[in-house]
Formats: C-alpha cells, sequence, structure tokens
C-alpha cells in the first residue's frame, strides 16, 4: 500500500429506483382503478331514475323545489337570544328541592363587585 486514498466512483442504484417508481405506480393505478369503481357502483344505487313532471305541475314557477329561509331572513339567531336574554335578566328557581333561586345577571354583578370589595 501507498498511502494514497482512492475515492471510490459514485453510483446511483438506478435498478432500485425504477423498480421502485414502477410498483409505485402500480399501486397508484390500482387504487385509481378501484376508487372509480366503487363510486360508480355508489352512483346506481343513489341516483334514480328521472319521471317526467306532472302535466299540472308542468307551468308552474317553483317545481320540485324546497322552500329554505335564507339565513339572513332567518328568525333562529333572534329567537335564542331573546331566549337567553330572558334567562339572565329574570328570576327562577335553579334547583327547587335546595331552594337555589338564580338572579339577574346585572344584580349578581353588582352583589358580587360589593362581596369582594369593589364597593369600597
Amino acid at each position: 500500500m501507498s498511502g494514497k486514498l482512492v475515492q471510490e466512483e459514485d453510483r446511483i442504484a438506478i435498478g432500485k429506483i425504477i423498480v421502485t417508481a414502477v410498483v409505485s405506480l402500480a399501486i397508484f393505478g390500482i387504487g385509481v382503478i378501484w376508487s372509480i369503481s366503487i363510486q360508480r357502483n355508489e352512483m346506481h344505487s343513489i341516483v334514480t331514475p328521472l319521471h317526467a313532471a306532472a302535466h299540472a305541475a308542468k307551468g308552474a314557477p317553483e317545481v320540485g323545489i324546497v322552500y329554505q329561509w335564507p339565513f339572513n331572513m332567518s328568525q333562529f339567531g333572534a329567537d335564542k337570544a331573546a331566549e337567553t336574554k330572558a334567562r339572565l335578566q329574570n328570576y327562577r328557581w335553579a334547583d327547587s328541592e335546595h331552594k337555589v333561586v338564580r338572579i339577574p345577571i346585572d344584580e349578581a354583578m353588582k352583589k358580587y363587585v360589593a362581596q369582594a370589595g369593589g364597593g369600597k
């Protein structure tokens, strides 16, 4: 040995890379074909054949349309807010057996501040 170091030639495992790519593409292709077949089978069970509209409904402006309130016209939020406000602003029983009463929120906050020493 002469003591001189020689760098080994760089080698890329092209064969392994190609095999991995081919196997990956094959698995992907099988998955695509399988998902398409599942989707087609599900669509056949979901989709029903179309039937012509009844003769009396043919000229109607809303054939088969379900009327739904737009969100900005719905009173659901206002009703919930009013219900919550009524609960927070009125006296009521929380537990009548144990004589626990709920008081209006404004009064409860004033009492809490007074008891905590904030009313000095």
